[in-house]
């Protein structure tokens, strides 16, 4: 019996590279926004993350060209966890919750700062379809922190909530993950593509916006950004200790 598993934050945060990580372990096989308007219109079903529905892209689906590892009926057989991810899940709560009551959750968090230049950046790019500002970026970020707040310890307890400025800064931290879902390890050299092109982004020079800056220092939600830091703290506190005797087998 497969669980379903949705990876959300909110854009720009990291949810592409955690996918990644995530498919890096063949216990988990998540889709690129694999269903992006089912989600965004709450028509998603369980039925969408059975074999033979998962596995047939059909007219309408997104991303396809990002699944193939799910066109792979070995992939499928092997993962203990398939599911899609949706940045703005956030929106769909009440629906996902009703319709997925058993379905563990991957939250990604990323300061906000990063998030509004990151929204500014691709909408100042002539070549880049992006069409959202970093004002409309920042407003995404809150309502998306807020609604983390506002789960009820019940369905907290179906997230497991990762900060983007630490997780991909060291793959002992992406194999917490997969030892919170009871799978082993990956070897560390698997990982490495993720914490060298992580290094690299932070080198990268910014635009330093001040009207930028002045915005988010008044208008992020600092104290719900405060509340679901420590909630990660209190996660990795709790996790089980690295075993570096055991990795996860894994296929190029």
């Amino acid at each position: 019996m497969k669980t379903n598993v949705f990876v959300s934050g909110v854009a720009r945060s990291g949810t592409s590279a955690l996918v990644s990580v995530l498919n890096t372990n063949p216990g988990f096989l998540i889709g690129m926004e694999r269903y992006f308007f089912p989600i965004r219109r709450c028509e998603i079903t369980p039925e969408h993350f059975k074999r033979a529905r998962f596995l047939d892209v059909q007219e309408g689906d997104t991303h396809a060209k990002n699944l193939s590892m799910a066109q792979q009926g070995e992939a499928f057989r092997q993962a203990r966890y398939v599911g899609d991810k949706f940045p703005l899940l956030y929106q769909n709560f009440d629906y996902i919750f009703e319709t997925f009551p058993e379905a563990r959750h991957i939250y990604i968090v990323r300061n906000p700062l990063s998030v509004a230049e990151s929204y500014d950046a691709r909408e100042r790019n002539p070549e880049d379809k992006w069409r959202k500002s970093w004002d409309i970026g920042l407003r995404e970020w809150n309502d998306s922190v807020r609604a983390i707040a506002r789960l009820t310890p019940a369905q907290a307890s179906r997230f497991h909530f990762v900060q983007y400025e630490d997780f991909f800064a060291d793959s002992a931290r992406m194999n917490a993950l997969f030892r919170a879902f009871g799978l082993d390890a990956v070897a560390p050299e698997k990982l490495a593509s993720f914490v060298t092109k992580f290094e690299a982004l932070n080198a990268r020079p910014v635009d330093r916006r001040d009207d930028i800056r002045q915005h988010v220092a008044r208008h992020a939600d600092w104290e719900a950004y405060r509340a679901l830091l420590g909630r990660i703290d209190a996660q990795n506190a709790d996790a089980p200790k690295a075993d570096t005797t055991t990795f996860e087998s894994t296929t190029d």
